[in-house]
This record gives structure tokens, sequence and C-alpha cells, in this order.
């Protein structure tokens, strides 16, 4: 791990020394071995022997969510199926999005969460337990082999109620929470508003999957009397270590070591000014059995100018500010409003005019789906409209591993409240 971790000091000329090594080697295997990839290239015209220098870079095509979906499910691995070990798959907007694996790619992902884990203070000693929601299953495996990886001892999540979790919380003598800030301030909420006090035990809380206002993450801190630190990464690229906090909470240090990262403004797709906002782009440059070049992440956030006082040279991106593809952020998990009309198309055989809110309730969020009443969806009894939303809800719970309730309303009441919006957040 100290060895992993000197590398965050680089020189700027270390820094551009290793990127353009590793851009060449990765560029030189994905033009070989990924057919997708190839094509792209031969079609701007670049050989894998022009990558003489890191500006090159701004030349080679973007890949997106839409690219990985279409080449479902083996045509972008970069290695032979035998060489895979573990195969991941989550939701795309018309077919999943698989993830695979190589055993060194296991091994690069549980060092780069373990150096995030240690970065934000977990130890050996520690006790960590793990609460997120069942769509973020990938980030719940990277993190639980991560903090073994650090020697903590890991509890992972199950689906227990909140008491039973401030119950083995407490029991446990849990030191270290791995949650969402959504599920955090509930968490703290349900405490205050039952009179439980904090485990005396718990002193650090990582927060991931989302962003977290200032004002939030203080009363967060004050009411449960602990520190907190920050984890950010893309599933389809690299897990919850991409991006982390130092003991300076300056925005999040990106893992260099990893990939490339440039910020371009998402309608043009040309870089944007030192410190705009602007859509995160990745290249990853020690992955085996994925390789992804330019990869648009949809994620708008900026590059922090000035040097972290920690003394790490990595580059450093504020918190997520928003979506530039249509996602929305629930609890962590990113859910694109074509996957919610994929899901209704599937499940009613066409698409009716719908509406998604977003409600807040005690800081936790939940999903409420209004859809026009029509004649294919007309049923003359409450029993058989009850059937009709609970068959969405059933599929829509088991690819995303969140809850959304379906309410059929009168389509001149959907019109009035939409407002030309697809998404409310109330």
């Amino acid at each position: 791990m100290e060895i992993e971790r000197q590398v965050e000091y680089l020189s700027p000329e270390g820094w551009k020394q290793w990127h353009l090594e590793l851009l060449q080697s990765t560029i030189n295997r994905v033009y070989t071995r990924v057919p997708f990839y190839r094509k792209l290239m031969d079609e701007k015209g670049i050989k894998p022997e022009d990558i003489t220098d890191l500006s090159v870079l701004k030349k080679l095509p973007f890949t997106t969510r839409e690219h990985l979906e279409k080449n479902y499910p083996y045509d972008l691995f970069a290695v032979p199926l035998k060489d895979i070990v573990r195969l991941h798959t989550f939701p795309g907007p018309r077919t999943p999005i698989v993830k695979g694996f190589t055993r060194r790619d296991l091994t690069s992902i549980r060092r780069l969460t373990a150096r995030f884990l240690v970065t934000s203070g977990v130890t050996s000693e520690d006790i960590v337990q793990i609460c997120l929601d069942p769509g973020m299953s990938i980030w719940i495996e990277e993190l639980k082999e991560g903090a073994e990886e650090v020697g903590a001892s890991v509890i992972p999540p199950d689906p227990q109620s909140v008491n039973n979790r401030i119950r083995i919380m407490r029991d446990f003598r849990t030191s270290v929470l791995v949650t969402t800030p959504s599920y955090a301030l509930y968490l703290s909420h349900f405490m205050q508003e039952k009179g439980i006090n904090p485990p005396e035990s718990l002193r650090l809380i990582l927060l991931v999957g989302e962003g977290i206002e200032a004002v939030e993450r203080l009363r967060l801190e004050k009411a449960l009397g602990v520190d907190t630190r920050l984890g950010y990464g893309v599933t389809e690229a690299v897990g919850p270590g991409m991006g982390y906090e130092c003991e300076q909470r300056q925005g999040y240090h990106l893992a260099a070591d990893y990939f490339l990262a440039e910020i371009i403004d998402p309608e043009s797709g040309k870089e944007v000014k030192e410190g705009e906002i602007g859509e995160l782009v990745i290249t990853t440059l020690n992955v085996k059995a994925n390789p992804l070049i330019r990869f648009r992440t949809g994620d708008l956030c900026c590059f922090l100018e000035r040097a972290c006082p920690c003394g790490r040279t990595t580059p450093r991106i504020s918190q997520i500010v928003g979506q530039s593809d249509g996602r929305v952020s629930i609890r962590g998990i990113k859910i694109s409003l074509s996957y919610i009309e994929t899901l209704l198309e599937e499940t009613y055989g066409h698409l009716p005019l719908y509406l998604l809110f977003i409600k807040q309730k005690n800081y936790l969020e939940e999903l409420e789906l209004w859809v026009a009443m029509n004649e294919k969806l007309f049923e003359p009894s409450i029993l058989g409209l009850h059937q009709i939303a609970t068959k969405f809800e059933k599929a829509f719970e088991e690819t995303f591993g969140l809850p959304c309730r379906l309410k059929l309303v009168e389509k001149d009441h959907l019109l009035q409240v939409a407002q030309g919006r697809k998404v409310v957040r109330a």
C-alpha cells in the first residue's frame, strides 16, 4: 500500500511520462484487440504509433453508454473470455451493460479502494459497516474487498430495518459507516426523532454515491459526533476509489495512476478552461478487461486549480453539480429517463405519458411515477388497476434495486402538473 500511495506525489514530469507510457500501451491494446475502437480510430485516421504526446488524446473518439450497450455482451473486452474471472451487469437504456474483470483488474480495484479507505482514515483496527441500496451492488463488493485489504472487519449490507442497523452498529461497535449522504442524514434524523444516542464507537462516515451541501455535512457531523469523508466513482469505469478526499477536504483527488481525466463542454465536446464547469471524461490506463477511451461520464464538475496543501500532486475535481445526459441520481444510483421508458414499454407494450416525482421524506429520496391512464391500461376494478401498477413496481425494483410507486392518473391532470417537464423534485 505504501508504494502505491507514493505515486500520488509524483512530479509533473513524472506524471507526464507515466501517463504517456500507459496511454500508448492502452491504445495499442484496444486497437489490436477491440474492433469497435479500431474502427473508430481508423475513421479518425489515428494509429497507435501516432500517440507520441498526451495532446493526441483529444483527437481520439469519445465512448458513451450507448456504445457500451450496443456492444453487449463481450464486444468491448480486450482479453479472451477465458481470462475474465468476474462479470457484473447493470441496467442500460435498452440492454444491460456488462463489466468484466481479470484477476489483475480485481487486484487493482481492491488496492485502489483500499487507498481511498486509508486516505479517509480507515485502519486495520476498524469495524466497517456498509449501508447501501442493492442497486449499488458493484460498489458494495468493491468496498467490502477494499476494507478487507486494509485489514478491517466488515459488516456487509443486508435488508435490515433502520432499527436493526442501528442495533448492529451499537452491538458490533461499528467505527466506520459507509453510506450515501441521504441515508446518513436519514439515520441522524431517525436517531434524534426516536431519542437514540449515536453509538459511541462510531467515529467516521464515508459518504459515497452523492454529494452533500456544506451546511448539511456540518449538521451531520455535529449530530453524530463524527468526521466525514467523500468518495467518488463511475460504475462503468472505476469504482468508489476513483476520487477521494484527503484530510484537507478540498475536493476529490483523482486516482491519476489509473486513468486520465478531461473536462469538456457537453455540447461542443471541446475542453473547457481550467476552473469551468463541464462534463468529466475519463480514459482508463490500468484496466485490462474493459478499457475505456474518453468515456463520457455525464457528471458535471470542474478541476480545482490550486495545489492541495496535503502535498498530493494528483488532479482534483469539485463535487458533482449535475448531469449532462438526462440522468437523475437517487440514493447514489444513476437512472436515465430512457431506462424508465424502456421499462414502461417492456411492461405495458407501449410508452404511456409519464411524470417522475423525486420526493424527499426525512432526507431519504423516494420515487413516484405518475402514468396517464389510457385504453390499454384501463381496468374496471380497483384490484385490476392495482395489479397494473404492481407489475411495473416489481420490474423497476428488480432492475434498479430501488422501490418506485406507480400512480395511474388522468391525462389532463398529469399534463397540468408536468408543464412540459418529465421530472419533478418535490
